[in-house]
C-alpha cells in the first residue's frame, strides 16, 4: 500500500471538517481533487473509510483506526522535520541526561555551563531522578547518560567515575550533636531522622549501615530535595544526612548546623553510566569526556 503525505493530510482534514468541500478549502485545492484522493485511498486500503450522515462525513471504525495511524505518522514526520531543521540552523546534537539531586545541586550547573559555553550548538535535556531510576533509564535507552550514587549497582552498563562528595549530619541550631566535632552513625540513630526519598543512594547507604549495626532507623519524615530536608531539620523534625557542600549552602539561610560523619561510607562516589561509550552519538561522547576529565 502506497499512501503519500498529501493524502494523509487530506484524509485528516476531511475527518476534522466532516466535509470534503471544507477540507478542500482548508488545503486550498479543488474539492474534486480531494474526493479523488479519498476514493483512491479507500481503493488502496480495500475498505470503506467514511459514511455520510446528516451532520456530514463520519469515519467508519476502519477510518478511525486509519486516523490514529495517520496522526502518528504526521506527528513523527513533523518531529523529524523539526530536528533536521535544527541541524540546518547549526544545532549539532541533542542528548538526554538523568542525574540525581546531589549531582544536580553540587556539580552539574558549573560543569554544564562550561560544556555548553564550549559547545553552544549542543542541547542537553536534563532530568532529575533517584539513582536506581537513573540506571534503569540508561539501560532502557531512555537517556544517553546517567549520573548517580556509586553505591547503586549498574549491571551491564559502562560505569565511569564522575565526582566525590562527603556526607555530613545536619541538625537544628540547638541540637545536642552540634557540640560534637564529628559523630558516628550509631549516635545519629538515637534521634529521629528526616530521610531522603526512598530508593535514593543516600537512603540506601544509611539503611545498609544501620542494618550492619543492628539498629533501627527512626524515620520520622521522608521528603525529596535537599531544600525541603533542610527546612524540616530547621523546624525540629529530626536530623538528616546530606552532602557537605549542600549543607554549607544552607547554613547561611537556615538555622541548622553540619556535623562531620565519621564513617568510611561518608565519602561517597558519584558515578556516570552509559550503555557503551563507543556507540554514543558525538554530542554525548563529548559530554562524557568533559564530565569525566577530572
Amino acid at each position: 500500500m502506497h499512501v503519500d503525505l498529501l493524502t494523509l493530510r487530506l484524509f485528516v482534514a476531511v475527518v476534522e471538517e466532516q466535509s470534503v468541500a471544507k477540507a478542500a478549502e482548508r488545503a486550498h485545492i479543488a474539492a474534486s481533487a480531494v474526493s479523488k484522493r479519498i476514493a483512491d485511498l479507500e481503493k488502496a486500503v480495500k475498505v470503506q473509510l467514511f459514511r455520510r450522515h446528516r451532520t456530514g462525513l463520519q469515519p467508519t471504525p476502519a477510518g478511525q483506526a486509519f486516523l490514529h495511524h495517520a496522526r502518528v505518522l504526521m506527528r513523527d514526520l513533523a518531529q523529524m522535520d523539526t530536528e533536521v531543521g535544527e541541524y540546518a540552523r547549526g544545532v549539532r546534537g541533542s542528548l538526554r541526561v538523568f542525574a540525581n539531586n546531589s549531582a544536580m545541586v553540587q556539580y552539574l550547573p558549573g560543569d554544564l555551563s562550561r560544556f555548553l559555553s564550549a559547545h553552544p550548538l549542543i542541547r542537553v535535556d536534563l532530568e532529575e531522578a533517584i539513582s536506581p531510576d537513573i540506571v534503569r533509564a540508561v539501560a532502557d535507552d531512555v537517556a544517553e547518560i546517567g549520573i548517580y550514587g556509586g553505591n547503586v549497582p549498574a549491571p551491564g552498563l559502562t560505569v565511569l567515575p564522575y565526582r566525590q562528595d562527603r556526607l555530613v549530619v545536619v541538625v537544628p541550631a540547638k541540637h545536642p550533636l552540634r557540640k560534637l566535632g564529628s559523630v558516628r552513625l550509631r549516635q545519629v540513630l538515637s534521634y529521629d531522622l528526616v530521610g531522603m526519598q526512598e530508593g535514593s543512594s543516600i537512603d540506601a547507604l544509611v539503611a545498609k549501615a544501620a542494618a550492619d549495626l543492628g539498629r533501627p532507623v527512626k524515620l520520622r519524615i521522608r521528603t525529596a530535595g535537599f531544600d525541603a530536608i533542610g527546612r524540616m531539620v530547621q523546624a525540629g523534625l529530626g536530623v538528616a544526612i546530606m552532602p557537605q557542600l549542600i549543607a554549607q549552602g544552607y547554613r547561611a539561610s537556615l538555622k541548622i548546623a553540619a556535623v562531620g560523619l565519621q564513617e568510611p561510607w561518608a565519602v561517597r562516589r558519584l558515578d556516570l553510566c552509559v550503555r557503551d561509550v563507543a556507540s554514543l552519538p558525538p554530542a554525548a561522547r563529548l559530554l562524557v569526556d568533559h564530565l569525566t576529565a577530572r
